[in-house]
C-alpha cells in the first residue's frame, strides 16, 4: 500500500513538473514573439522618421512636404495595422496554446487521481 502511494505521488510530481516546464516554454515562446512585434513597431517608427527627414531634404516647396507626409502617414498607418493584426494573431495563438495546456493538465490530473491508475 505504501509503495503504491509513493509511486502515485512520484507520478503526480513528475506530471506537475512536466506541466510547469511546458507552461514555461509557452510563456517564453509567447514573450519572444510579442517582443519581436514590438521591435517591428520600433523599426516602423524609425523608418518613418528617416523617410520624413529625407522628404524634407528633397522637398522643393510646401506642397511637396504635405504630399509626402500624407503618403508616408498612409504607409505607416497600413504597416501599423498589419502589425496590430499580427499581434492579435499571436495572442490568439497563445490563448489556444494555454487552453490546450490546461485541458491536457486536467486530463492528466483526472487520470492520475482515478482509483484505477
Amino acid at each position: 500500500m505504501q509503495n503504491e502511494l509513493i509511486e502515485q505521488w512520484t507520478k503526480l510530481n513528475k506530471s506537475a513538473m512536466d506541466a510547469i516546464k511546458e507552461l514555461g516554454e509557452i510563456n517564453t515562446s509567447a514573450m519572444t514573439r510579442l517582443t519581436q512585434r514590438q521591435m517591428d513597431l520600433v523599426n516602423l517608427y524609425m523608418e518613418g522618421g528617416a523617410k520624413q527627414l529625407e522628404a524634407f531634404n528633397d522637398a522643393k516647396g510646401v506642397q511637396d512636404v504635405v504630399g509626402t507626409q500624407s503618403r508616408l502617414f498612409t504607409e505607416l498607418n497600413e504597416k501599423l495595422m498589419d502589425n496590430a493584426r499580427q499581434t492579435v494573431d499571436e495572442l490568439v495563438n497563445v490563448q489556444t496554446e494555454l487552453s490546450t495546456w490546461a485541458e491536457k493538465g486536467m486530463e492528466q490530473a483526472t487520470t492520475n487521481l482515478s482509483p484505477s491508475s
